[in-house]
């Protein structure tokens, strides 16, 4: 698309294996867009395994907590890339960029979060800044992690005996329902759906509920690396199965993959984190103390400490019956 990109360097350090997700969609268009270029994920070394086998990716490169600017700074002495694009910008990386780009007269994108709408999403927001750059074709695709056939099927023939299980509820008189996976945690607490919400959940689901982590009433699945959970998931979508989680790395990863996901959202807001495909549940949207382009502004964000309730407020505004009603209509 643009003349002369042979070489890309795409930086992503914002830490969480969600924020990955979420620029996968500028991965793959910056591909499309420039194919005879190699294209340079610079990113933290948790979210690695989601890019092992995408043939967007020519090469991966990782930086360390806390090291984060050195690493930014070897990559760019190393590549000399003639495009650089990054979702970072703390400690000075987006000034790096910039920098870097003017002394070698080449291209950089340094803010993918300017001015940003409160109802647009983050990937497509990323997307459509690109586009008005002439970097990349102007047309927003969601997230996809590829995984190889065989990962699939190999996650298909161990799970399949499972998945007619009722985990000791009484048969079914119909058609069994497809299964269900609850995903209970989030890396912050001001994200997590009280546990005695995902037990009652869990208690009231038609056909086998399993979990990954632990629930009251759910199976939990035994564990896996990141790839695994990813085939996991892909093999839940061919059953027609869902996955119900709070705003977290695992559902992204689970709509990524193929597989119909119901998320919660509380702190976040839905309109603009929400999954691009897939059902989000906005609680409490009325909550005044949300600021969906400045979260980590938000007086609940680091400490998970609600104004408004002892527990989220917003989280609390789900209730279970709600939930349900969502996991049944997907199946």
């Amino acid at each position: 698309m643009t003349s002369g990109v042979r070489r890309i360097l795409l930086i992503d350090l914002l830490g969480g294996l969600g924020d990955l997700i979420m620029v996968l969609p500028t991965v793959h268009a910056l591909a499309e867009a420039h194919p005879d270029a190699e294209l340079t994920v610079l990113t933290h070394a948790p979210g690695v395994p989601l890019l092992a086998r995408d043939p967007a990716v020519g090469a991966v490169r990782t930086a360390e907590k806390h090291d984060e600017r050195a690493a930014v700074e070897r990559a760019l002495a190393d590549l000399a890339p003639d495009l650089t694009v990054t979702t970072t910008r703390f400690d000075g990386i987006g000034d790096l960029v910039d920098d870097d780009a003017a002394a070698r007269g080449t291209r950089a994108v340094s803010n993918l979060w300017r001015r940003p709408p409160a109802d647009e999403k983050v990937g497509e927001r990323y997307q459509r800044i690109l586009a008005a750059e002439g970097l990349i074709a102007d047309r927003v695709r969601p997230p996809r992690v590829v995984l190889d056939p065989a990962e699939v099927q190999a996650a298909v023939s161990a799970w399949r005996p499972r998945w007619h299980s009722t985990s000791g509820k009484p048969p079914p008189r119909e058609q069994p329902h497809p299964p269900t996976v609850l995903v209970p945690d989030a890396g912050m607490a001001v994200k997590r759906w009280p546990a005695h919400r995902w037990a009652a959940l869990a208690a009231t689901l038609p056909g086998p509920v399993f979990s990954v982590g632990p629930v009251d009433g759910a199976e939990e699945l035994p564990p896996t690396d990141l790839r695994g959970l990813a085939a996991r998931f892909a093999a839940l979508a061919e059953a027609g199965g869902v996955v119900v989680g709070p705003d977290t790395g695992p559902v992204r990863l689970a709509a990524a993959v193929g597989a119909r996901t119901i998320a919660l959202f509380g702190p976040t807001a839905a309109s603009r984190y929400g999954l691009e495909e897939g059902t989000n549940l906005q609680g409490l949207p009325e909550c005044p103390h949300r600021m969906p382009t400045a979260i980590t502004e938000q007086v609940c964000w680091w400490e998970a400490r609600c104004p408004l309730a002892t527990e989220p407020a917003c989280l609390l505004d789900l209730p279970v019956a709600r939930v349900r009603e969502q996991v049944l209509a997907s199946g």
